[in-house]
């Protein structure tokens, strides 16, 4: 199991997301309409006023997104992403893989696609595919780490990221302009990945 920590592993991966998600974006094809670090409209709107509104004039709009700040994005990123899925209760890396999925598509799409990651590994284990990270979820992740079999249930997860955006584009042709940016973005998660990985391996011998 990796020595990392998950408060390193979230400062990681969180680097990662900010670079992926970047600044101002407002694409016709894109569902979540105007963006700002990453925080979309539709985003927002589901938080509701409360955690919503962040110009505080009592509605959610286009100037709530625009006011999104990195240091406000990071924040409601590791609530609704890192925090509450209870990303910290997986084994490091794969939390770090998690998370970055998660903020692209939806905890609940990224809990799932852990759940089809471990069945690649474990045949049948999960019966049931839900939109959360179950007691199974955490349970099969953290024996696999504990066998020494971490990594190989990242790299089986980021497999089926891939294959999730490619069933996604040719499902939803509108989204099919993202397709690249999503796979290169998953490359680069799993670059994170190893080089995170080897880092480890080398304190663990020093």
């Amino acid at each position: 199991m990796s020595a990392l920590c998950h408060e390193t592993a979230f400062e990681l991966v969180h680097a990662h997301v900010a670079k992926w998600e970047g600044g101002y974006f407002d694409h016709p094809n894109d569902p979540g309409g105007v963006t700002m670090y990453g925080v979309s409209l539709m985003f927002l709107k589901s938080l509701g006023l409360i955690e919503g509104d962040i110009d505080g004039d009592g509605d959610i709009d286009r100037d709530d997104v625009l006011a999104i700040t990195k240091a406000t994005a990071k924040q409601i990123f590791r609530k609704h992403f890192w925090e509450i899925p209870r990303a910290p209760q997986l084994p490091p890396l794969v939390a770090m893989a998690f998370y970055d999925f998660a903020v692209n598509a939806g905890a609940g799409r990224a809990a799932i696609v852990l759940q089809e990651a471990i069945n690649v590994l474990c045949p049948d284990a999960i019966k049931k595919l839900a939109a959360n990270v179950g007691p199974l979820t955490r349970s099969y992740s953290n024996n696999l780490a504990s066998m020494g079999r971490e990594a190989d249930l990242v790299y089986a997860y980021l497999d089926r990221r891939e294959a999730w955006y490619r069933r996604l584009a040719k499902a939803k042709p509108q989204s099919a302009a993202f397709l690249k940016g999503w796979l290169n973005r998953t490359a680069d998660c799993r670059k994170l990945i190893a080089d995170t990985a080897a880092a480890g391996q080398q304190q663990g011998v020093a």
